[in-house]
């Protein structure tokens, strides 16, 4: 049981100062949760990083208290319940974090979930990294060289991606080559020597950013939900949170959306009707994109054209067509994408910032 304190905050607290404060608590910090409670510190709401993830989704901004998107009925659990039942309640309401009250009604500690679990752990689960690409914007850089190989501060991206892969429990890893596919199989081999286990997929031909999936092992993909990302990113994801959150919610596709912002240079009037409401010079609007992270049921790759070219997005049209459940997880973690020399260039700067001090930043935070 841990002290409650350091996770109490006030309900007009901001998001962005929960944002700060859930950082600060830890580097798995998606797992933590802040209690809402009064002056007598009676418990009278909860916020974790799933409600916050979620407000954005509904258009709340880094102002927004936490009174606004907090739980008003946490699940608790009665001072001196026995750690094996709390442990059941954890899992059974898929929470990471599970508030003590005692007969008052006030938190005397946490019970977390990662206290009983090995939190790095592996399940056999699969990622699938998508490294075949041409990195056409990149040439001359990429002329005998894949993009994934490219190196930032002395290491390979893809080296970079399987380790954070690893971190997280992710040691079952499929490689998807095809352009100078010999100098990742010679530098990564069966991934014994980073303490991985790696498999590789060739295609014989570009078949898009989702048609390789169609060629592996069916033994692979048919029990669980894996991950597939795209070679050419660097992100501060917690890749088992977005995992969990796949399962939790019970999706058959997840994607990460990442926030991108939209500035429009001219005068805006807010329309209903033929009547102007309201009107905004020069707004700017933050829209979810594509980040290149997905977690795909594996149900879901029989709708891969085998042996044809066939794109993410076409097998998340499919997916909506058959009525499947999709997702999207907002990304708020730091995260660059290598796909230009320029954003090549800044590369080194992101990851001696985000990964070299063992920062995790938050994408919000610092782009807001």
């Amino acid at each position: 049981m841990i002290s409650p304190k350091q996770f109490i905050a006030n309900k007009k607290t901001t998001i962005k100062e929960a944002m700060e404060k859930l950082s600060s608590l830890g580097k798995h910090y998606s797992h933590n949760i802040l209690l809402l409670t009064d002056k007598n510190e009676n418990l009278e709401g909860s916020v974790t990083d799933g409600d916050i993830r979620k407000a954005f989704l509904n258009g709340a901004t880094m102002e927004t208290t936490l009174q606004e998107i907090g739980s008003k009925t946490p699940i608790v659990a009665p001072e001196g319940m026995p750690d094996e039942n709390m442990l059941q309640l954890l899992k059974i309401n898929k929470i990471q974090s599970l508030p003590i009250v005692n007969d008052d009604g006030i938190v005397v500690g946490i019970k977390k979930l990662e206290d009983e679990l090995d939190y790095g752990r592996s399940d056999n689960s699969y990622a699938i990294i998508m490294a075949g690409g041409l990195g056409s914007r990149l040439m001359p850089l990429t002329s005998d060289i894949p993009k994934p190989m490219l190196k930032v501060c002395d290491k390979p991206i893809l080296q970079i991606l399987i380790e954070s892969l690893k971190y997280y429990g992710f040691n079952d890893i499929v490689i998807n080559i095809r352009y100078l596919s010999d100098i990742i199989v010679d530098y990564f081999k069966d991934g014994s020597d980073f303490d991985v286990n790696i498999q590789y997929i060739k295609e014989p031909e570009p078949m898009g950013t989702a048609g390789s999936l169609g060629l592996i092992d069916n033994g692979i993909l048919s029990e669980k939900p894996f991950l597939v990302i795209n070679g050419d990113i660097l992100t501060t994801l917690n890749f088992r949170s977005f995992f969990d959150f796949h399962n939790a919610a019970e999706y058959d596709f997840t994607l990460c959306g990442r926030p991108y912002k939209v500035k429009i240079p001219f005068g805006y009037p807010v329309i209903e009707g033929d009547t102007v409401t309201e009107f905004k010079e020069k707004p700017e609007f933050v829209h979810l994109v594509n980040s290149g992270i997905y977690c795909i049921s594996p149900e879901l790759v029989q709708m891969v054209t085998k042996n044809e070219y066939f794109d993410m997005p076409d097998l998340i049209d499919a997916a909506i067509e058959s009525k499947k459940r999709i997702g999207v997880f907002p990304l708020r973690e730091a995260f660059h994408e290598i796909g230009r020399i320029e954003t090549y260039k800044e590369a080194e700067g992101f990851y001696k910032k985000h990964f070299l001090h063992g920062i995790t930043t938050d994408w919000y935070m610092h782009n807001s």
